[in-house]
């Protein structure tokens, strides 16, 4: 017990610190539990074979279908028609359609799918996204508390009461609490919360003039921009921009090629040079020739290097404005947008060279934020949230929006929601996919693994979904948590560890009133929330809660209902839950915004659960 409290408190460190990824650390937790001797080799591999972790692996497939056929955008586009241009109705139908959403798809998912078109509405209301953000992801999480399958920490605070042969909650159980807890996020983000958001200018990237100062501030973009001349002994002449690498070797952005064709004339016996149109984003198997103008966006270190190299002539351009970036930056053809690191994205931890990144989704990379402040360099580690300022032609935009789930794009919602919001004969498939997956769940002839896997296979079979977006799909970071720690829980049980520390919380409350119990289990839950994985937070206090109020005679249920709700109150950080840190590059936050406007919201959830959960589910 000694060896696997030792091993438990590391990993708490761990998880809190940040310095490691959570993934990694419940593996090597994991890996130590069975190092040590603790836990056998069937016991230390159980998490791969827990029904929950194949349970969450089949939702989010079926929630990746549910955006894949239009689902999730058309309800998006109905929020925007129903706001009727109000942006208090706007914020309210945001924080109900979100919870609706989250509740049969995972809380990132939704947030994912949400936000484009949501800050193409604010927009469009000259409302501040930064006003709509934070409530739709702290509306996410609530509306996970309507449904067993809402959130994972529901499922698993329903497992372990099964795997201790206690009858779990149904299916929409959870939404006795959970619906009385989003009428009042509703009324607390109307009338409160939303004061307490900063107001933030949206930076609407493809109305550049408008806000060229905040896209200043934020990017600092416009200190390198460039009139570069090829002269006649140039060592670029016909070469093409490939050959030279100036993007992957010297990060050089050539944002336009003012082309001058030679002509030659008998009767004259003199060399013109013609100017023709020019080329707004260049082919890289584009020849250079003598004369030829660029436009380009880059450091001095590299303007000087690409000078002394290739031997061309440069002048920095010094007033850049709204027009300048209109006629030279942009056009009907041409964008920006701002590319988020997702949680899912491959890149996250990992090193990328701008110049290549570029060259692969045929994009140039302009600037990186990280909370919201420029990091120079070339070469850069990701990390999730990472906010990438690109440059692109917007069908090249578009089919990073569709085929990568690397990263979510920000900054042309406007461009992006022309598309959505259409049903499909494959959206019409998913929703009799999602109508059998309810009534399966409430009906009850089936195990809920079965069911969701039933869902999944009727989406695919459908094209909803293929299996290679399916496999992507799995937010696979999630799923390693899980079942890393999931042996936590077994080393716990199985040393005596859970009892002891139960035992502990029973010396200090048990002559108390239950009601001080209940309110330690919300207090601890919801401050390990703020700091490490819900998920994770979950699966620690899952066990102690459940022996506790078995020792103390005590029904399970409110226990382990308030320990599902505090589980979903990660609103004081940027880094408690995937979707807070999503919408932080867009909405431009700061970490104190979280505190301000989510410590309010805690206070409601914890005076609201300990006094309607016994109500609900009694103590004895």
């Amino acid at each position: 017990m000694t060896i696997t409290f030792i091993i438990l408190g590391i990993t708490i460190i761990l998880f809190i610190s940040g310095k490691i990824r959570p993934d990694i650390v419940a593996l090597t937790c994991m890996m130590s539990l069975s190092l040590s001797g603790i836990l056998t080799v069937d016991e230390t591999f159980s998490g791969f074979s827990n029904s929950s972790i194949l349970l969450i692996a089949g939702l989010f497939i079926v929630g990746e279908a549910m955006s894949r056929t239009g689902l999730t955008s058309l309800l998006g586009n109905k929020i925007i028609q129903l706001s009727n241009n109000n942006s208090n109705k706007l914020l309210v139908l945001i924080i109900i359609g979100s919870a609706i959403l989250s509740a049969f798809m995972s809380n990132t998912g939704t947030v994912a799918s949400l936000m484009p078109v949501i800050i193409a509405a604010a927009w469009r209301l000259k409302t501040p996204a930064s006003k709509m953000l934070i409530p739709l992801s702290f509306a996410a999480a609530t509306g996970g508390l309507l449904t067993l399958t809402g959130t994972p920490t529901n499922i698993i605070t329903n497992q372990a009461m099964l795997d201790a042969d206690i009858q779990g909650f149904d299916f929409f159980e959870f939404s006795l609490i959970g619906l009385p807890l989003l009428v009042l996020t509703v009324i607390y983000m109307r009338y409160f919360g939303t004061k307490m958001l900063p107001n933030n200018k949206s930076r609407r990237l493809d109305d550049i003039d408008e806000s060229i100062k905040t896209i200043e501030d934020s990017y600092q973009l416009f200190e390198g921009f460039w009139k570069v001349r090829i002269r006649p002994s140039s060592s670029v002449i016909g070469k093409t921009i490939k050959q030279i690498k100036l993007g992957s070797s010297m990060g050089v952005n050539i944002i336009k090629i003012i082309s001058h064709e030679e002509t030659s004339s008998t009767f004259l016996k003199k060399v013109r040079l013609k100017k023709s149109e020019p080329n707004e984003y260049p082919d890289i198997n584009r020849k250079f020739h003598s004369g030829d103008e660029l436009i380009v966006n880059c450091s001095e270190m590299r303007i000087n290097r690409f000078i002394d190299k290739h031997n061309v002539a440069a002048t920095k351009l010094e007033k850049i404005d709204g027009e300048f970036i209109k006629e030279n930056v942009l056009s009907d053809e041409v964008g920006m947008c701002e590319l988020i690191v997702s949680p899912r994205s491959i890149y996250k931890g990992r090193k990328i060279n701008t110049g290549r990144f570029g060259d692969k989704y045929n994009v140039q990379v302009m600037a990186l934020n990280r909370y919201n402040k420029r990091i120079r360099g070339r070469e850069f580690v990701l990390q999730e949230g990472d906010s990438l300022l690109v440059r692109a032609k917007w069908e090249d935009i578009r089919a990073i929006q569709e085929e990568s789930r690397d990263f979510l794009i920000i900054g042309s919602p406007e461009e992006l929601a022309k598309e959505v919001g259409k049903i499909t004969k494959k959206g019409i498939i998913s929703i009799f996919a999602m109508i059998f997956m309810v009534s399966m769940f409430v009906w009850g002839p089936f195990p809920s693994v079965i069911t969701v896997f039933l869902t999944a296979f009727i989406m695919i079979v459908g094209g909803c979904i293929n299996m290679n977006q399916s496999y992507r799909s799995i937010n696979w970071n999630v799923i390693i948590i899980m079942a890393g720690m999931i042996p936590m829980g077994v080393a716990l049980q199985k040393t005596g560890g859970a009892k002891f520390i139960a035992d502990s919380m029973i010396g200090l409350l048990g002559d108390m009133h239950p009601t001080y119990f209940l309110a330690g289990v919300f207090i601890i839950t919801s401050l390990l929330s703020q700091v490490m994985s819900n998920t994770a937070t979950a699966i620690l206090m899952a066990p102690i809660v459940l022996v506790s109020a078995l020792e103390l005679g005590y029904s399970p249920y409110p226990f382990m209902m308030v320990l599902a709700v505090s589980a979903s109150t990660a609103f004081l950080t940027p880094f408690g839950t995937p979707t807070n840190t999503m919408v932080m590059n867009a909405g431009n936050y700061k970490f104190t915004d979280y505190f301000k406007s989510g410590f309010p919201l805690i206070v409601i959830f914890f005076i609201v659960s300990i006094i309607m959960i016994p109500m609900i589910w009694p103590y004895e």
